[in-house]
């Protein structure tokens, strides 16, 4: 059986001894790893797939080695259940849909949502549910209320945005805490409005990748 464990906790010396030695006591190999270390906000985040057949309180044992207020989740190896949100712009929705009918991402598209109708047929075609919440008329807070609603409407694992050309609030990001990925590269905070290229250039960025 597979499984994918993921950690959030205060950063601390011998976090990933610990979580892989608790993992070898449990029988469990771990076949991939990926760790990161938010330095500013001194928090520790560790992705791990794992096979083999963990004790009924692995969590638990695991929560114990680790710092007060440890987020844990350990899935199975079901498909990640993600919504995509979208404006108008379709490669990278397309791109998305196109890897979910490949099969090369391990994902399920439950919806799509947009604040424009005009990817409709784009998700049409893959048979994919689309949904149009017009931001014409609300408030942003208005308009994020009502995307969550239906969001958590289908109870998705990851909120994927796909060339969402919309700025979430703060309340909406809070809402869905750890489940938001933008999957185009961005240069959201450092530079926003028109032609944020053009900024970047003008002040010698190099390196740009997702957030």
């Amino acid at each position: 059986m597979s499984y994918i464990l993921t950690t959030q906790c205060a950063d601390d010396v011998g976090l990933i001894a610990k979580i892989t030695g608790l993992c070898h006591q449990n029988n469990l190999n771990i076949t991939r790893n990926n760790e990161f270390v938010d330095k500013d906000a001194k928090r520790f985040f560790m992705r791990t797939e794992l096979t083999g057949q963990p004790q009924s309180d692995f969590l638990e044992q695991l929560r114990a080695l680790l710092p007060e207020g440890a987020k844990l989740a350990l899935h199975d190896g079901a498909k990640t259940k993600v919504v995509l949100l979208a404006t108008k712009e379709a490669h990278c929705l397309g791109g998305m849909l196109l890897k979910q009918f490949e099969q090369t991402l391990n994902i399920e598209v439950l919806a799509v949502i947009a604040n424009y109708p005009d990817l409709e047929p784009l998700a049409k075609g893959f048979g994919v549910p689309f949904h149009v919440v017009s931001h014409v008329g609300l408030s942003r807070s208005e308009h994020d209320q009502q995307v969550g609603d239906l969001i958590a409407s289908y109870n998705p694992d990851i909120i994927g945005l796909a060339k969402y050309m919309r700025i979430l609030s703060p309340e909406f990001v809070g809402r869905f805490d750890g489940k938001i990925i933008n999957i185009h590269h961005s240069f959201l905070p450092a530079f926003i409005g028109a032609k944020p290229y053009h900024q970047a250039f003008d002040r010698g960025v190099k390196i740009i990748g997702a957030t």
